[in-house]
């Protein structure tokens, strides 16, 4: 493309993507007594604003609701109190009116994960529901701090990590059935796609199902597919669709993160000790933690007043137990289906236990974090 045309489509993008931020963006400020509509999950009284009076917030929001059951909701009521907390607002609603906004895909799935979980403690099924559905507000605040201290936060959201299992356990499900690859990619995207469905969005979700999806329908047309326009094209959509995410920590945590591993760890030299491949895995794996810590280094200070300093080393330990509670968790919720989830829930709730144990462990080491 030449430089003008180039211009011309910056600025197109740009124009559609303010005009989209203003009339997308809540502007009154909310005060006791205000009567609102918002819509999102009610879990034991508690839960995320999606969006109110139709439009979304620039920051993270929360409702305290009385008597209304769990569930997707839109809820009419009027603000009795408003308390500001270290993860954002949270308001009292004194409920009007409650209607049904369900979402049947995550409905079935938290189906799924109380009933498997219904012989462990509550925490395995919050902490499912956190790390498979995303809903991180059922996290206990104390453990958030925990995970937050020891460098660890992000393994409380979906991420790339849980894209990537999905694909790599479906395409490789198919591919023993016999399944062409056309095929197997096709129908990979299409249960990725209901999965993002029933998670709700999230600009890790959406950054990691955009990459994700422009990978398998490459395998499915045989086109060859370059990560850094993958995640150029991500960054774009998503803030086309959601531009009022340019003020999400979240956002800019994800797409740094991923950033840093596309353009600046790939470029950097890589261990290569003959004979000893698995040392090269762990001092590559090291040095990418070290390169992806360095590059958030300046997210933490200004957003959160910290800096972790050895939270590399943390990673490194909690990465690979965190993986096999997920990986076993989607394993476990798939055999369900079949009745035979008992085959691995000892497995998953020993996973679990052994992963909090773990985080409790390693907070106690001092100056993981540095707080500013």
């Amino acid at each position: 493309m030449k430089k003008i045309e180039i211009g011309a489509l910056i600025v197109f993008i740009a124009s559609i993507f303010f005009f989209r931020l203003y009339i997308i963006t809540y502007k009154e400020k909310v005060e006791i007594g205000d009567v609102v509509e918002i819509t999102g999950r009610v879990d034991a009284g508690k839960g995320r604003i999606e969006t109110i009076d139709g439009k979304y917030f620039l920051e993270n929001t929360y409702f305290l609701v009385n008597k209304v059951e769990d569930g997707e909701k839109i809820i009419l009521g009027d603000i009795e109190n408003i308390k500001n907390l270290k993860w954002g607002t949270q308001y009292k609603l004194n409920v009007q009116e409650v209607r049904e906004n369900k979402n049947i895909f995550k409905e079935f799935f938290i189906m799924k994960i109380k009933k498997i979980s219904e012989n462990y403690t509550i925490g395995l099924e919050n902490f499912l529901r956190a790390t498979i559905l995303g809903e991180g507000h059922l996290i206990d605040n104390e453990l958030k701090e925990l995970f937050r201290y020891t460098g660890t936060a992000h393994l409380l959201v979906i991420s790339g990590l849980h894209i990537g299992v999905i694909i790599s356990g479906i395409v490789l499900l198919l591919l023993k059935l016999k399944i062409s690859k056309r095929i197997r990619y096709f129908l990979t995207f299409l249960i990725l796609s209901i999965y993002v469905l029933s998670i709700g969005k999230s600009p890790s979700v959406l950054r990691a199902y955009i990459m994700g999806g422009i990978y398998l329908l490459g395998n499915v047309i045989y086109e060859k597919v370059n990560t850094k326009k993958s995640f150029l094209i991500a960054f774009i959509i998503s803030l086309l669709i959601y531009p009022t995410w340019i003020y999400s920590i979240s956002f800019w945590m994800s797409y740094v993160a991923v950033f840093s591993i596309i353009f600046i760890y790939q470029k950097l030299p890589k261990f290569n000790i003959r004979k000893n491949i698995y040392l090269n895995k762990i001092l590559n794996s090291i040095l990418l933690t070290i390169v992806v810590q360095i590059s958030m280094t300046p997210i933490f200070y200004i957003f959160f007043k910290n800096i972790p300093l050895l939270s590399f080393f943390t990673n490194i330990l909690l990465i690979p137990i965190a993986s096999i509670f997920i990986i076993i968790g989607f394993i476990t919720l798939f055999l369900s289906n079949f009745y035979l989830e008992f085959l691995l829930l000892p497995i998953l709730n020993y996973s679990y236990i052994f992963l909090i144990e773990s985080v409790q462990l390693l907070s106690r080491i001092p100056y993981l974090t540095l707080e500013l």
